[in-house]
């Protein structure tokens, strides 16, 4: 069988894409939501309060099939400095959606995720929580090749990744809990699609992205399911201040090392507590370590897989010929897990040091 992250011209020309340039209907509508397909827009923000502040706009919930009929679902989750989480979540009628195919304008009942002149502005009300949130651009955006990983014979199933806004500032103000803040951070916003139930085709994914000072990274482990060969199919961005630095698609371009592999207590669902990405320039080794210290949020889908998100620290460490630095920052980022789970009888794999081999290059 058949995966692979679309890079080829043939790629580019049937979905009319231009190497290295994102346009404004990318972040439109990609799909017929009636249609056998899924999509989401997605944005987070991590406030100067130690707040992390996460919202999605779905054609379907992520629980539900994509065969399923448009079924518009938000979800809004706070989590606090000291751990406590708010989480809203809002299902409305289909003939309550609208969304542009020229530009991100979405509407899902009072819900609205849209662009305005390179801003972006979302509004959520869901009972008691009211949220107006300014996203700003602080890089261009960034599309891995063509944004596409294939699978099947005919490249017939896709799944699509657009980071459009990897890092940008962010105003908001918040009712919550009967309060209302003005509150400011750095945030995130991304795009994703496709005609297939990613469970279908996929073992599971790692994302995650952070702001490590003036440097900005984003990551994403895609790993295909056995019958399409275990294929590792990663993607890394690295920014500082305004610019890209490094921008490495691919498994022959990004290292990938998952260590002490521990298995979680609800779901089963095996995880790396720590996580490393190593990409290269032409004079520079770049390592992004994700380090877990706690969960955040998880949705657990049964037999259909779980949604772990986690918090925890995060490194950057740039080597080159004549110096070596290392960064640090805090984060968040996400496993979603398709693959058979562990018994619960099963001996879980014991806590501490040392690699783990699964798929890709390893350290």
């Amino acid at each position: 069988m058949h995966a692979r992250i679309g890079d080829q011209p043939r790629h580019y020309e049937r979905l009319n894409l231009t190497p290295g340039v994102v346009q404004s209907w990318e972040d439109g509508l990609r799909t017929d939501p009636d249609a056998g397909t899924f999509e989401w827009w997605y944005c987070d923000a991590h406030l100067d309060d130690g707040s992390v502040l996460t919202v999605e706009f779905h054609t379907k919930p992520p629980f539900v099939s994509p065969k399923a009929p448009l079924t518009p679902f938000v979800l809004l989750t706070l989590t606090r400095p000291d751990g406590t989480r708010t989480d809203k979540t809002c299902a409305t009628e289909s003939s309550e959606f609208t969304a542009s195919s020229q530009h991100c304008d979405v509407a899902i009942g009072r819900n609205t995720f849209r662009e305005d002149e390179g801003d972006y502005l979302v509004h959520v009300e869901i009972d008691d929580v009211v949220l107006d949130l300014k996203l700003t651009a602080e890089v261009p955006p960034w599309r891995p090749a063509t944004g596409h990983a294939f699978f099947g014979p005919d490249e017939e199933h896709y799944i699509a990744w657009l980071p459009v806004t990897a890092r940008g500032t962010v105003h908001a103000t918040l009712t919550a809990d009967g309060k209302t803040r003005d509150l400011t951070g750095s945030g995130y916003h991304d795009h994703n699609w496709g005609n297939i139930a990613p469970r279908k085709v996929l073992d599971h994914w790692y994302w995650g992205r952070a702001q490590i000072g003036a440097f900005t990274i984003v990551t994403l482990m895609f790993v295909s399911q056995e019958r399409f060969g275990k294929a590792a199919l990663p993607a890394v961005l690295i920014t500082h201040g305004g610019g890209f630095v490094l921008s490495a698609v691919g498994d022959e371009a990004v290292e990938f090392t998952e260590r002490d592999l521990q298995v979680h207590p609800t779901t089963r669902v095996p995880f790396g507590t720590n996580l490393a990405y190593q990409v290269s320039d032409d004079t520079d080794t770049y390592t992004i370590t994700f380090h877990c210290e706690k969960e955040a949020f998880l949705l657990d889908f049964g037999p259909a897989g779980a949604y772990h998100r986690f918090m925890g620290g995060v490194s950057l460490h740039r080597s080159g010929p004549d110096n070596a630095e290392t960064f640090h920052a805090r984060t968040l980022w996400e496993l979603l897990h398709f693959a058979p789970r562990r018994p619960s009888d099963a001996t879980d794999p014991p806590a501490g040091p040392g690699n783990v081999p699964l798929i890709g290059h390893q350290a």
